[in-house]
């Protein structure tokens, strides 16, 4: 089977996986006394970006991925976890910059990452080698866009507030 078509089918999977898990488990659970508490749930999956730094490490990926790549993918997603954690810690601590701060990260993290798909896609990096960083691509990055969208609608929707 052809490698892009697989790698559609395992993040179209996982995106739907993750949708299914929001709309069952974390959305009705969304009101306004916990709509903060439910955005510092998806900060925290988001502070986990700091693991595609591991490009880096020797072996981790094809000796063809291209290195500008390496660099946007593993400073994109390290800067938008930064932000993300910077965020969860202004939200748990009740500070009025955290929804600001959770703008500048949901603004941060969309533009990395269609920059990034966009450069994948034409770099054919499916068609490489990537080790344990295929898991990060067909569920991690999958997971993320779910959750990028909730984000937004809580920071949209002004039924939680």
């Amino acid at each position: 089977m052809n490698p892009l078509v697989v790698l559609g089918i395992q993040c179209t999977f996982s995106m739907v996986v993750f949708f299914l898990i929001l709309k069952w488990y974390v959305i009705p659970g969304i009101t306004k006394e916990t709509w903060f508490d439910v955005l510092a749930l998806l900060l925290l999956v988001n502070v986990f970006r700091y693991l595609p730094l591991s490009l880096f490490m020797p072996g981790q990926v094809s000796a063809y991925f291209p290195p500008y790549l390496k660099e946007i993918i593993a400073h994109g997603d390290f800067l938008s976890g930064t932000l993300a954690l910077i965020a969860l810690i202004l939200i748990k601590s009740k500070k009025k910059s955290a929804l600001t701060f959770t703008w500048l990260f949901s603004v941060v993290s969309i533009i990395d990452m269609v920059v990034v798909l966009a450069l994948a896609m034409s770099e054919k990096v499916y068609l490489l080698h990537l080790g344990a960083n295929y898991f990060t691509v067909s569920v991690y990055v999958p997971m993320l866009i779910v959750i990028q969208v909730l984000i937004l609608k809580i920071l949209l929707t002004r039924t939680y507030r």
